[in-house]
């Protein structure tokens, strides 16, 4: 009997043993297996750097207030725009131009403005919510042209026998090119009025025989003379 109890507690021993071996040994494997479920956790660290946009704070028309233009022509503006940084660029071509009375003048996208008509309107740009200073624009009127020089011809080159008439004609040259008849604004003048006379018209007519020289002037310019001969008829 007591031989085999003593049996039974030397195989509990023995198995006791052994579990522990078992354990100690799966303990220190390197091919140990993680427990379904737990994974070990990796946490990484990312470094942002945030980047402040720069933006435009002004606006400024280079040009100073008023600008005069005459009828007919036009002028180029330009812009400078500050940014929140200190710098300064142009920014002419990026701007919305606008003129506040486009009956006045008008404005290109490029900031190129033209006159319509006399009178006064207000220039501006914008972009973004920033819109620029004021500049006024004023269209005046272009100078009268002056008159340059006064050519005097006449309907037929010959002698003019007494008590006939012939009428003669002033052409002006004026500074802008144009070249109008001024035959009825001009001063005739005949050298010898006894010879033949001139109305303001530019008729001649022969009294006796005999040369004149008929001229015409206008606004201190005179023509060249042209001569006149009178004959018996």
């Amino acid at each position: 009997m007591k031989r085999t109890q003593a049996g039974l507690i030397g195989c509990c021993l023995i198995t006791a043993v052994l579990i522990v071996l078992t354990l100690f040994t799966g303990a220190c494997s390197p091919a140990r297996t993680t427990l379904t479920g737990i994974v070990p956790r990796t946490t990484t660290t990312t470094a942002t750097q945030t980047t402040s946009a720069v933006k435009l704070v002004s606006i400024a028309i280079s040009q100073l207030s008023p600008v005069q233009i005459l009828m007919g022509t036009a002028v180029q503006f330009s812009a400078m725009g500050t940014y929140s940084d200190g710098t300064t660029a142009d920014c002419t071509g990026q701007v919305i131009w606008n003129s506040s009375n486009p009956a006045i003048a008008s404005v290109s996208y490029s900031g190129l403005a033209t006159a319509v008509t006399l009178g006064n309107t207000d220039i501006t740009a914008a972009i973004n919510g920033v819109i620029s200073n004021v500049v006024v624009l004023e269209i005046t009127p272009s100078p009268a042209p002056t008159l340059q020089s006064i050519a005097v011809s006449r309907a037929v080159v010959a002698n003019l026998a007494t008590g006939i008439t012939q009428q003669f004609t002033a052409i002006g040259s004026y500074s802008d090119g144009s070249t109008p008849d001024i035959t009825s604004q001009v001063n005739w003048m005949s050298t010898y009025t006894d010879i033949a006379t001139i109305s303001a018209a530019g008729l001649a007519t022969g009294l006796k025989p005999g040369q004149t020289e008929i001229t015409a002037s206008l606004a201190g310019v005179t023509s060249i003379g042209i001569t006149l001969t009178v004959i018996s008829p």
